[in-house]
């Protein structure tokens, strides 16, 4: 298991006949999708009386993950979304999810400097080899991986994750933005 969080929109479209069905037993619950030019999925809002879910994946949009883009990096293009925002929200419960994936011709290391310093501004970071789990004391080591570097810093109602892997003579890296209420 890698540090990186995937939003694959097939697991959405689950989600969403489920909150529909569910919805559509009380009353009238209303389904919106948009498709890009290739025919998949962009975003998905479903409105209910029970709670409203909303996924946008866009390989043109970056998610406000909260942190600045390394100057240099690029939005990693491929077929499963890996980019998106997603906010469900239920009355008496919420979250909002942002990933947003990258390469950048920088090393690994600098990419995790960078990362160090912004993260900082939001408490003290944590390092780790592998991916975070995060408790109500902040982020703590998880699984260990032998090349991805995750940094760490928050509770577990709001927090930043930098993941971080080489990829050919650059860097692959992951910002994700996690934000809970209850």
């Amino acid at each position: 298991m890698t540090g990186r969080i995937r939003v694959s929109l097939p697991v959405v479209v689950v989600v969403v006949v489920v909150v529909a069905a569910l919805g559509s037993t009380l009353a009238a619950c209303g389904v919106s999708t948009y498709k890009d030019d290739d025919g998949r999925n962009k975003s998905v809002s479903v409105n209910s009386p029970v709670g409203n879910l909303s996924v946008k994946a866009s390989s043109d949009t970056p998610p406000d993950t909260g942190l600045p883009v390394h100057a240099g990096a690029r939005i990693v293009r491929d077929t499963d979304h890996d980019n998106a925002n997603v906010n469900i929200d239920a009355g008496f419960f919420g979250v909002k999810v942002a990933v947003a994936r990258y390469e950048d011709d920088a090393a690994p290391e600098a990419i995790l400097e960078y990362y160090r310093k912004e993260l900082a501004r939001y408490g003290g970071v944590t390092e780790c080899r592998g991916n975070l789990d995060f408790k109500p004391s902040g982020p703590r080591c998880k699984a260990r991986a032998h090349d991805e570097t995750s940094l760490g810093v928050g509770g577990e109602r709001d927090n930043h994750v930098v993941s971080v892997k080489p990829r050919g003579n650059g860097s692959e890296f992951t910002l994700i933005h996690v934000q809970t209420r209850s």
